[in-house]
């Protein structure tokens, strides 16, 4: 039994976007899974994209599958289990503003902070 290839192709702007993407995203993921999109685009197949970006064609089936499925969403990680974040998103702006007023260890901090 044989698989149909699934293919995929890119308007002008989408191809646009991702190549600035590739260029200039500050997740390296991002570029990498941008960077794979448009070598499909291209013309080359599964295992020719993970040969030339030195990762298994798994992955770039993967990466072609959520594109496909989510488009620009596809690139980004999806949410992760595991446990939440033991500080809050206003603990680095206070501690800072601690650091400022006087030198602490870290358990002084650690003391500090679970006081407040």
């Amino acid at each position: 039994m044989s698989r149909k290839a699934k293919t995929l192709t890119l308007t002008a702007e989408e191809r646009q976007q991702l190549t600035q993407i590739d260029e200039r995203g500050s997740d390296w993921r991002e570029r990498r899974r941008a960077r794979t999109v448009l070598l499909l685009d291209g013309g080359g197949s599964v295992g020719e994209v993970a040969a030339q970006q030195k990762i298994h064609k798994e992955t770039v089936a993967c990466h072609r599958d959520a594109w496909l499925a989510r488009r620009f969403d596809g690139l980004r990680d999806l949410p992760r289990s595991g446990a939440p974040h033991k500080r809050s998103e206003t603990h680095p702006q206070v501690l800072c503003t601690w650091a400022k007023e006087e030198a602490c260890t870290a358990s002084q901090w650690r003391s500090r902070l679970s006081e407040e």
